[in-house]
């Protein structure tokens, strides 16, 4: 009797002794950060697109001078040159916008997935948060891997009208006005670098540099072109919740982060209210295309699921091809509309009805103007079937054959 008094006597110091440490390290969940966003820009390759690029950071910070207030932590690496880049907090105190030098980058570590993840830890050390978040500002080309471009497009290396010319008002006013001669040509955002394709970042790298860092992000946003895909999302499906892209090119303002910030900046995102407002501000502008999709990664395996079944039971017939819906400017096609690609080849109902239901799981919100524009091959691109994410199976373009086995949609899928 003794023995198991002393046992319960025992218990309960033990439990006081629990009680008593777990008192002394409670923490208040209200105290800790809730987000912390990371905007990701680096080098592009040409003068014209860092001057755009400072407009949007001004443009962030000028929503958080309306708001009068920065919730969360905002901080930003940004590529001044090739080989030099800085991290640095933005904090807004007293009405009024301060930079936080963090840490100074020299080389091109930032384009491996190494170098990813030593910028995201560092993030992390210095803005711990329970949610962090990406926006991506830079030239874009999609799933597509940088080595096997070997030249790319020609119409996307323009002789680009720089600060101080005469005509650059002008092309700020009508960015994506394809001029002749004598007046600007603005920009695609291929993601990493527009001239020397050593400096691009494959899609795999980035996603391997965030998991590498033991993060996944709440979103990431590409302010860059081609890039809400299938292949990329399934790429990004365990670095990310959520991807917001654009199907097809991005105008050289890129989004209008005035309008949007308020519904990204935030512990709970309105994705909804992101893709509307983007699409609002662009059938008021003066060159009115564009192009949004919030796509939920965390769906897309289901989706492959679908697609694996209809692949193996269809194939399309190349008479249809041409008639499919391009939502790029490239002379040979790379990216197709996802839905009516799918509409097309699958000629299983119930199939095609899966497909459609795990579609709409995918894309959660989408957009587009009635017309589409490419500083490519096409210029304008009706649209007459939209899904709001895109596909390069039944392309025929050389980088995408080089290309798309390696993906792991393709793996997933075929």
């Amino acid at each position: 009797m003794k023995r198991y008094l002393h046992f319960f006597v025992l218990l309960i110091v033990v439990a006081c002794g629990f009680s008593s440490c777990n008192n002394e390290e409670a923490v208040d969940i209200n105290e800790i950060n809730k987000q912390t966003i990371l905007v990701f820009m680096p080098w592009t390759g040409d003068n014209l697109s860092k001057v755009i690029f400072k407009e949007n950071l001004d443009s962030i910070e000028g929503a958080i001078i309306k708001a009068r207030k920065l919730d969360g932590r905002l901080l930003v690496f940004l590529s001044t040159s090739e080989t030099a880049s800085d991290l640095y907090e933005v904090t807004y105190e007293n009405g009024k916008i301060k930079h936080s030098p963090i840490k100074t980058y020299n080389g091109k570590d930032y384009t491996t997935a190494a170098g990813i993840a030593q910028i995201l830890n560092e993030v992390k050390t210095n803005a711990f948060a329970l949610n962090y978040a990406m926006m991506v500002g830079c030239h874009g080309c999609g799933w597509t891997y940088k080595n096997d471009w070997t030249n790319y497009p020609y119409q996307a290396k323009m002789n680009f009208i720089q600060p101080g010319n005469a005509n650059w008002s002008q092309g700020k006013r009508s960015p994506f006005a394809n001029f002749s001669s004598n007046t600007p040509t603005p920009p695609t955002r291929f993601f990493g670098n527009l001239n020397d394709m050593t400096n691009a970042i494959d899609v795999e790298d980035l996603a391997a540099g965030i998991q590498e860092a033991g993060i996944k992000m709440q979103f990431i946003l590409f302010d860059d072109c081609y890039m809400a895909n299938v292949e990329t999302a399934y790429e990004l499906r365990r670095a990310t919740n959520f991807l917001i892209a654009s199907t097809s090119e991005v105008m050289l303002i890129g989004v209008p982060y005035q309008t949007v910030w308020h519904t990204l900046a935030t512990p709970t995102p309105a994705y909804k209210k992101t893709i509307d407002a983007f699409n609002a501000y662009y059938k008021s502008y003066t060159s009115p295309y564009g192009a949004l999709s919030a796509i939920d990664c965390r769906k897309v395996e289901r989706l492959a699921e679908v697609m694996l079944q209809i692949n193996k039971q269809n194939v399309l017939d190349d008479n249809m091809r041409d008639s499919l819906q391009v939502l790029d400017g490239f002379e040979t096609p790379i990216f197709y509309d996802m839905g009516q690609y799918v509409d097309k080849l699958c000629t299983q109902p119930i199939l095609l009805s899966d497909f459609h239901a795990r579609l709409s799981e995918v894309v959660t919100a989408t957009a587009t103007t009635d017309t589409l524009y490419s500083a490519l091959f096409r210029p304008y691109t009706k649209v007459k079937s939209y899904s709001g994410l895109t596909i390069s199976d039944p392309s025929r373009n050389s980088v995408v054959l080089k290309g798309r086995e390696k993906t792991a949609w393709w793996k997933a899928t075929h």
